[in-house]
């Protein structure tokens, strides 16, 4: 008895072993295949989802199979509008292939635009899971012919784009399925927002001061990956000049300046250094440089789903009757006992006009970031729309918070001197989607009015029909 117990035991021991065997092997999986479509563009290739699709057939596409049984067989169908096949390509696999690339064949006629093709893709495998027909899988797509590239047409510009400085550009592109704009200085991209109507675009665009050549272009892409690429049609002053300045560093600076700061950023302890201008180095170097990414990063991330008018920027006076005691640009050299060992570039205008002066933000936004950053001590940046932004440092107080929507001449805080400040003053930077930008410009009535207030004008007559 025991014996016939123990046996029905193995035996049902036996048949769950089989079933865990036949579950997890790939003869039973019961995946089915993956198949992608991908589109050549150059040396890339972009994937195309199933559904409705625009396509231009001089394209190569191309069909990658996978599944872990192997691929049994595919079949591809192709009809034409009226429903008669123009293609039936069918082929069985017996190598079994885990991997399977095909090209997708195309129509032996002549196709005219916006006609419809309807491709199915139909794939299956070896696996002998569902009474041994394996897995199948189908894909439908319905595909528009557009051989046509957009369109792209200049509305409304800057006269000019100054070294360091920035412009405001209005344009429309022309195509019936605007898939990517990308608008660039030559090195940098800038996202263009769409404008008061479908089709035009704004966007403020940045001739970085890192970049010595401004190479501006704008680039359509439709749904069925025809790219117009054009030239920006701006007139490029490069004869901006900034300072180069070089600075020399004391032992007494060097033995009296730096610990505090060090404790104050909290990341390391002042005798984890082997020398004094390690520390210099780090401040100047390694945290100027997190500051600036988390600058760039809060600033660059705005995003607006468009604009239904023009924006009104006022000049940007952050303090009244203020001096300046810092250039935008200067390029400065650290030396010690003449020898160069540091090097940053100073990307923000310092002003100054007496201890815990208030500042005013005289722009609307919506305040992004309010915090103690390394270099930059207390610090607020706004987002003003368009990818315009104004950066406050060194203050003493705040009084706004991130998350605050403020009206123009709100008080956002008093100066000081925290971070790397030596004296009480304000660090005035405006970036354009993440770029600082020259600030003197935007301090400037008469730059403002013609480079970005007649610009919106004068394509707002333009797009709404006016005289």
């Amino acid at each position: 008895m025991r014996l016939k117990t123990l046996l029905q035991v193995l035996i049902l021991f036996g048949i769950g072993l089989f079933g865990y065997w036949i579950y997890h092997s790939k003869i039973f999986e019961t995946n089915p295949p993956e198949v992608k479509m991908m589109v050549r563009i150059g040396n890339e290739e972009k994937e195309v989802m199933p559904g409705a699709n625009f396509w231009n057939p001089y394209r190569d596409m191309v069909l990658y199979m996978k599944d872990a049984s192997g691929i049994r067989s595919y079949r591809i169908i192709a009809k034409s509008e009226n429903g008669s096949i123009l293609i039936d390509k069918q082929e069985a696999i017996v190598q079994r292939p885990e991997h399977l690339k095909v090209l997708l064949p195309k129509p032996n006629v002549m196709l005219k635009e916006n006609e419809h093709i309807f491709y199915e893709i139909i794939v299956n495998d070896w696996s002998n899971s569902h009474f041994f027909s394996g897995n199948t899988t189908k894909l439908k797509f319905d595909f528009e012919v557009d051989t046509e590239a957009p369109l792209v047409r200049m509305v409304a510009s800057s006269y000019k784009i100054s070294y360091g400085g920035s412009a405001l550009l209005i344009f429309k592109i022309e195509d019936k399925s605007t898939r990517e704009v990308i608008v660039t200085n030559g090195t940098d991209q800038f996202k263009a927002f769409p404008f008061l109507q479908k089709g035009y675009y704004a966007v403020l665009i940045a001739w970085s001061i890192r970049n010595k050549i401004f190479n501006g272009t704008i680039t359509a892409i439709d749904q069925a990956f025809n790219t117009k690429k054009v030239a920006i049609p701006i007139i490029k002053d490069p004869n901006v000049h900034y300072r180069f300045s070089k600075i020399k560093i004391s032992d007494q600076f060097l033995n009296t300046k730096l610990d505090h700061l060090i404790d104050v950023i909290g990341e390391r302890s002042p005798s984890s250094f082997s020398e004094p201008l390690e520390k210099f180095k780090y401040i100047n170097e390694l945290i100027r440089n997190k500051d600036e990414n988390i600058i760039f990063r809060t600033t660059n991330a705005s995003d607006y789903q468009g604009y239904l008018k023009p924006i009104h920027f006022n000049v940007f006076l952050p303090l009244k009757k203020a001096q300046v005691v810092g250039s935008f640009g200067d390029d400065r050299t650290y030396l010690y006992k003449d020898k160069k060992f540091s090097h940053s570039m100073h990307l923000g205008l310092d002003i100054a006009n007496y201890k815990n002066a208030p500042i005013l933000s005289t722009n609307a936004g919506e305040v992004l970031f309010t915090g103690l950053l390394g270099v930059y001590g207390n610090t607020v940046l706004i987002d003003h729309g368009m990818g315009l932004s104004s950066l406050y440092s060194h203050m003493s107080e705040f009084e706004v918070k991130a998350g605050d929507v403020i009206n123009a001449y709100t008080e956002i805080g008093k100066t000081g001197q925290t971070g790397w400040a030596f004296g009480d003053h304000l660090h005035l930077g405006i970036l354009v989607q993440g770029y600082p930008v020259r600030v003197a410009e935007w301090m400037d009535a008469k730059w403002i009015k013609s480079n970005i207030t007649d610009v919106f004008l004068k394509a707002q007559n333009i797009i709404e029909g006016k005289k």
